[in-house]
């Protein structure tokens, strides 16, 4: 009994922890006047709609990133998320407005398989022709940054510049900060559970469901 009051006395205090850590960044952000130029754009999608596409989360996140491309901070937009129904992917629904918004089809790589922020960061770090070491320009927004860029540094990315889609938006309390206090602690667990079935040889197909 007392190890389960441990346990849980320890899940609350990670919780609190990271909406507090979360909180602060998301209140302390500023953007960056003069980005770095990146071998790559990565959006990173919010939740699919019910029937695919995109919600309003993840169009804010990829306007951001057609204005970074247009700016002419990197060749490419990567382009991550998948859908669990068989609608169309967030990834796809994005590469279609990034045409429209005029970038090149030949620009855009999407990852339409994952269906969490440690997916998308896994599947990004398999696109054969980008080197995780090659710097990239990591969109989404404020309270996501922090998790996000934690999943891909854990991927094996090295060079990240974080890229707010909602920079002055001000310190809100959304829903979505609220629930980084959840997804963070699963995030640490799930992570290195994966690394430590990774070190023993664990097939990927084995464990990766259970990162989404």
């Amino acid at each position: 009994m007392k190890f389960i009051r441990w346990i849980f006395a320890i899940t609350i205090l990670s919780g609190w922890i990271a909406l507090i850590g979360t909180g602060l960044y998301v209140a302390m952000y500023e953007a960056k006047i003069d980005l770095p130029e990146a071998e790559a754009i990565v959006v990173v999608s919010g939740n699919a709609g019910k029937n695919g596409g995109m919600l309003g989360e993840t169009e804010a996140r990829l306007n951001r990133a057609v204005a970074l491309y247009n700016e002419g901070l990197a060749p490419r937009l990567i382009l991550s998320g998948g859908s669990k129904s068989d609608a169309e992917t967030v990834a796809d629904a994005m590469k279609a407005a990034a045409i429209a918004g005029g970038v090149p089809e030949n620009a855009i790589t999407v990852e339409g398989a994952s269906h969490s922020t440690l997916q998308n960061a896994i599947f990004a770090a398999d696109i054969e022709d980008l080197s995780k070491a090659a710097p990239i320009l990591l969109v989404t927004h404020r309270y996501h940054l922090p998790r996000a860029n934690a999943s891909f540094r854990w991927a094996g990315f090295s060079d990240i510049t974080n890229v707010a889609a909602d920079p002055d938006g001000g310190f809100q309390i959304t829903p979505g900060l609220l629930w980084e206090s959840v997804k963070w602690p699963l995030n640490v667990l799930r992570a290195g559970a994966a690394s430590a079935a990774q070190a023993g040889n664990v097939p990927r197909e084995d464990y990766i469901q259970y990162l989404e």
